[in-house]
């Protein structure tokens, strides 16, 4: 199909493919421009890629095209941008590749840190998600190559959804690589391009991805990436050689912790860094969880702004459960110091050290019941945790027979430190036998 352009992209109203009605353009950049349009077919809504036209591609090319976009399109997570479907259509007499994909409703985080630098909790929230996205990824084999903030849209519920999945790595090595021979720029984005990258090889991993979190971690807190210059070249200079300053220097109160992760995740060598993204998202969910636990009248899923039925806020949860049960632990302890220091307390100093330790007994207590409180609260509600998080409980407890109601309530209530709702374990326990007997079936006709 041939396709008239208007400027480097398709001209609104038209029929793409025969089944994709363009609409408004949404966005361009390096690789192409990004239209809405209305899919007639099944009719949804979707958003529409269409790569730059290229001269010289050929059918290796489009094969090479059509495996990364397939694989990509086998990516299922809420925080990855699914991708429907993908074609070739020849714009002004040349060949040019489109990808189909969900249209998602918000902004770019590179928009929206234009605007401001948001608080250290916020920025960690959205990375923590970013990183639920590229382990879901690197799980089923699939680099990103191009982390970045335009590379990731911000719902109006705070949810975070990474695009650009094995498109980025095509038009890198395939495209890219093409225009960097004709024009010498460095491909892809050289203020969170990884080390690896940068030095041109090829052998590219997700530890380069965890870097590239890296990039956008720091400039989500500073304000700013960790290696900046008008120089496009010098900046790759500085990713291939230059220490980053630390984050903790250029922002008051920002966290011991957060300030190590993001030293770790921009390490030169890749063996320096975190070894996987769900190492990283334990640790930003334990850090925010620890700052609403030691901020009074803190709200636990305030800070990401995601719902609760969200991996991240479960993961914040469940890490505040255990710091809960410390926290009473602590009460038990220090209620029996106070105790016996009130038992031996003859001196003045010894009524003071009473004082103190009642005081901050005191405000342990509230903490620790607000907590508890709020917990119970979510959980009730039932968003606590996804049917998936339930159902990797019940296949662990499979061991010859499938587990009894007790045996998964009480597996939830050790994992979660929650109770279910009466009948509501029965019922999910029914659910899932009925689940992995279908999944079983499945099995052995194929």
């Amino acid at each position: 199909m041939a396709v008239r352009r208007r400027g480097r992209g398709p001209v609104q109203g038209v029929l793409l493919d025969g089944r994709f009605r363009i609409g408004d353009r949404l966005g361009a950049g390096a690789m192409g421009q990004v239209w809405s349009a209305q899919d007639e077919r099944m009719r949804r809504d979707v958003a529409v890629k269409v790569v730059h036209p290229q001269d010289g591609m050929d059918e290796v090319d489009q094969a090479r095209f059509q495996r990364e976009v397939q694989a990509a399109g086998r990516l299922s997570h809420q925080n990855i941008v699914t991708v429907h479907d993908w074609g070739e259509v020849s714009v002004d007499g040349r060949p040019t590749l489109f990808l189909v994909m969900e249209l998602v409703h918000g902004v770019s985080l590179h928009r929206r840190l234009k605007e401001s630098t948001p608080a250290w909790p916020l920025a960690v929230g959205w990375a923590a998600q970013m990183a639920e996205a590229l382990h879901a990824a690197h799980s089923q084999g699939v680099v990103h190559r191009d982390i970045k903030p335009a590379n990731a849209m911000l719902t109006p519920e705070g949810t975070v959804k990474v695009l650009d999945f094995g498109v980025a790595k095509f038009m890198g090595e395939t495209i890219g690589a093409r225009a960097l021979t004709v024009t010498g720029a460095p491909v892809g984005s050289p203020a969170y391009m990884s080390p690896e990258q940068a030095d041109g090889d090829k052998k590219i991993d997700h530890r380069s991805d965890l870097y590239s979190l890296g990039c956008f971690l720091y400039h989500a807190v500073t304000g700013e990436p960790p290696f900046t210059s008008t120089n496009l070249w010098a900046v790759l200079r500085k990713q291939m050689e230059d220490a980053p300053e630390p984050p903790a220097s250029r922002v008051e109160g920002l966290p011991g912790p957060l300030n190590d992760l993001i030293l770790d995740l921009l390490a030169k060598s890749p063996e320096d860094r975190p070894s996987d993204a769900a190492t990283v998202c334990d640790i930003l969910s334990r850090l925010l969880a620890d700052h609403v636990v030691t901020e009074p009248g803190g709200n636990i899923l305030a800070v990401t702004q995601v719902g609760p039925s969200h991996s991240v806020s479960g993961r914040i949860l469940a890490r505040a459960w255990k710091l809960r049960q410390q926290a009473a632990q602590l009460v038990s302890k220090g209620t029996a110091e106070a105790n016996a220091l009130v038992e031996n307390a003859r001196k003045a100093e010894a009524r003071r050290m009473v004082d103190e330790r009642k005081k901050e007994l005191e405000i342990l207590v509230r903490r620790h019941a607000d907590i508890d409180a709020e917990i119970q609260k979510i959980t009730a509600e039932g968003g606590l945790w996804t049917e998936e998080d339930y159902y990797l409980i019940f296949k662990k407890l499979i061991d010859g027979n499938y587990p009894t109601v007790d045996q998964f309530d009480a597996e939830v209530k050790a994992m979660y430190g929650i109770t279910l709702l009466p009948g509501q374990a029965g019922r999910i326990v029914n659910r899932f036998i009925n689940r992995h007997t279908a999944e079983l079936q499945d099995d052995h006709i194929a």
